[in-house]
């Protein structure tokens, strides 16, 4: 039997090379009835980002501009999600607080220390995610006051997993808002206007 196939031409990886990275934003404008799972990041097709506690911040800076996100969760060497951190924990009141109270500098301030512990951090249920609008995820990060949401996964009695993560940032930019997303009460007040409650 004649071979039909050939050997593929051979290129030297250079060093310049980097890695492709997932564009999370390529999805159309939404409107607040539409269903809810189509502004989640939906993390059983979408790898989540972590960090180590023990990494600084500035490290944890560069892997969210690197990763292009801006929450990391953060794990112990079993995987196991012991909290997380934001870009606004980093930029803001935290890191300064802790400098002062323990005399060291930024570089010295580690994720650890001002992460937020998995004991205060809150999750919607999956099931109810299913069902939800846009509308309802708007409403319901205005109450928590967050730039982010979890959604917890139950599949089964005894194991729980994050599924999912909605961002006010993407959450803006589906919803077609033109707004800076880094000034939480200017953000929450236009998805006021928007949902008219």
């Amino acid at each position: 039997m004649p071979c039909n196939y050939q050997e593929l031409e051979i290129k030297t990886l250079q060093v310049a090379a980097t890695l492709c990275t997932p564009d999370y934003y390529v999805q159309e404008q939404v409107k607040l009835e539409d269903p809810a799972i189509k502004i989640m990041t939906d993390l059983s097709q979408i790898a989540a980002v972590t960090i180590s506690p023990s990494c600084t911040i500035n490290e944890a800076t560069d892997r969210m501009l690197k990763m292009k996100v801006k929450l990391l969760f953060v794990t112990d060497t079993k995987d196991r999600i012991i909290g997380l951190i934001t870009y606004s924990d980093i930029q803001g009141e935290r890191p300064i607080q802790f400098q002062q109270s323990n005399g060291v500098s930024r570089s010295e301030v580690c994720v650890l220390d001002i992460m937020t512990s998995i004991e205060s951090i809150e999750a919607l249920d999956w099931s109810i995610v299913e069902k939800a609008r846009v509308g309802d995820i708007a409403k319901t990060m205005r109450k928590l006051n967050r730039q982010h949401a979890l959604v917890l996964e139950h599949p089964d009695e005894n194991t729980y997993q994050i599924r999912g993560i909605f961002s006010i940032s993407l959450l803006s930019k589906l919803l077609g808002l033109q707004i800076d997303t880094t000034e939480v009460a200017k953000t929450f007040a236009e998805f006021e206007r928007v949902l008219g409650c």
